[in-house]
């Protein structure tokens, strides 16, 4: 049936050409045959398509759930790419920051400032990543898991918290050094951005995109 071909190339898009053709042919054959009871049972044709497709569930979860387990890295490639674009965000917003309150100086990234930087932003981050997979089917309300809250929501706390240095301290935080302050939150947003980039990247199409949360 067309409903039922175009179903399964749903659920094994972008999956690997070996693994996607034997799985293919598995559900396939698994979808046929409980249409079969289903016609046995009395229901028409088209029904029998509907209810068999939705007692598999949905393609695009489905799709998802092949990928993890056919591409077992992708979580650790996820982190690499993550905390690399939040560094290099980092990175160039202190340059123009820099450039825009003292030109006359000679801005230029510091090496190893950069790498001070992977190494803090590696070790928070995968701390965050290590307790958002233990936390993953613990948790009753699964709100708190979205990335958007489980990420954002600490940051944007803790940089809340050292706004007051602006009133106590205000001579430590002039031309621009006001933004060191909130360089976690900052951080946080740049590293779940490119966190969920790489998601709808990877797991395809819109359907996919839309069920991201892991």
């Amino acid at each position: 049936m067309k409903e039922i071909e175009q179903y399964v190339e749903e659920i094994t898009k972008n999956l690997p050409d070996e693994e996607k053709e034997e799985l293919r042919e598995e559900m396939v054959g698994h979808l046929q045959e409980h249409m079969k009871e289903l016609l046995i049972q009395g229901h028409s044709e088209e029904e029998a398509v509907r209810l068999a497709i939705e007692s598999f569930g949905d393609e695009g979860k489905l799709n998802q759930e092949f990928k993890r387990s056919f591409f077992p890295t992708y979580k650790l490639v996820r982190f690499a790419w993550s905390v690399v674009l939040t560094v290099a965000g980092l990175s160039l917003i202190s340059y123009f920051s820099m450039e825009y309150y003292h030109p006359e100086f000679d801005n230029g990234i510091d090496l190893y400032s950069v790498w001070m930087a992977l190494f803090y932003i590696a070790s928070l981050a995968g701390a965050s990543e290590v307790m958002h997979d233990s936390l993953q089917g613990k948790i009753k309300w699964k709100w708190m898991l979205n990335p958007w809250v489980f990420f954002m929501v600490p940051s944007l706390l803790i940089s809340g918290l050292q706004t007051s240095m602006l009133f106590t301290q205000p001579e430590r935080y002039q031309d621009g050094l006001w933004l060191d302050l909130y360089a976690v939150a900052i951080g946080a947003l740049v590293y779940v951005s490119a966190r969920q980039l790489f998601n709808g990247l990877f797991l395809g199409d819109n359907k996919a995109k839309k069920n991201v949360v892991k």
